[in-house]
């Protein structure tokens, strides 16, 4: 399957792109029309690990996941977010990173928490300016020669630091940069006059039942990159609404004749099987008539030999 490069993606207009941490919620990704995706290490680590996320995702996990994403369900581009590298040591974050280069990756997402550090961590523990920059330069090196892109967020709770922090990351090469703390229009538009060049916005966070700020006004800013996060949460509404249904009716029929608000139905306006979403599905389907064809020659030989 041949997956665009996030360059070629950005270069056609904004990507807002979701958190995916499955084959089926990458998959579920594409579907919906979204040009590409995060990869996010905290919505995996809950679903690897069973537990909150501290950081605690390994290197070979998150590789192992990717290349299984990439090679049968992906068709999109995926972003990983590598946080700090998976190392704060600096002569082992070379192997790692390019590691997860090698395993697919569209780009990685470093950011300046420690290591051990995850999104449910009590608390933030961030390494200095100097070394965020010297990780930085690390994934870039680990890309190079690639099409893998490295992008650098910031997650200092101070805006002043956190825009000093971006500047860094830019000056060591990464190539899209953005800071956590910043949600408003007002933000967003003194990050980006602070701050030239490829811009990502970390989160579209609502508040009063609005966006605190519109897709469209980031673009005009120069966000180019926009991430927003609900794909774990509509996993698990999945799950509530056809368990509980199921559960209730002790059948399976609520499930079986959902069409999932239309998607499911094809050209004639029949119920498709919901595997037929995933490529792999359409991977193995030919090879399965290939040895059901073989499976008949092979019939045809027995019955010859018996005569």
């Amino acid at each position: 399957m041949s997956i665009p490069t996030l360059q070629s993606v950005l270069a056609q207009g904004q990507l807002i792109a979701p958190d995916t941490f499955d084959g089926i919620s990458t998959r579920a990704a594409e579907h919906m029309g979204c040009k590409g995706a995060l990869l996010s290490a905290s919505a995996l680590t809950h679903t690897v690990h069973g537990t909150p996320d501290e950081g605690t995702l390994s290197t070979s996990e998150m590789v192992w996941s990717l290349s299984r994403f990439v090679e049968d369900n992906c068709g999109i581009p995926l972003i990983v977010e590598v946080r700090s590298g998976f190392s704060d040591n600096l002569r082992i974050m070379p192997y790692d990173l390019e590691r997860i280069v090698k395993a697919g990756a569209a780009a990685m997402l470093l950011d300046d928490r420690a290591f051990g550090c995850g999104s449910d961590s009590p608390e933030i523990v961030l390494v200095s300016p100097e070394v965020f920059a010297q990780k930085v330069a690390i994934a870039v090196e680990a890309a190079s020669n690639t099409d893998c892109m490295v992008l650098a967020r910031s997650y200092a709770p101070d805006k002043a630091d956190a825009i000093a922090r971006c500047k860094a990351a830019q000056a060591a090469g990464a190539q899209i940069v953005g800071a956590v703390c910043m949600h408003t229009e007002e933000d967003a538009e003194e990050f980006a006059e602070a701050v030239s060049g490829s811009k990502l916005w970390s989160d579209l966070t609502v508040k009063r039942d609005k966006p605190e700020v519109t897709a469209e006004r980031l673009m005009e800013l120069g966000y180019g990159l926009v991430f927003i996060t609900f794909m774990e949460k509509a996993s698990w509404f999945g799950d509530m609404d056809f368990g509980t249904k199921n559960w209730a009716n002790k059948n399976t029929v609520y499930a079986d004749l959902h069409d999932f608000d239309g998607y499911l139905l094809d050209e004639e306006g029949k119920l498709r099987d919901y595997h037929y979403i995933f490529s792999y599905w359409k991977k193995w389907m030919p090879l399965e008539k290939e040895f059901e064809d073989l499976s008949e020659l092979g019939k045809e030989a027995f019955q010859e030999v018996k005569a």
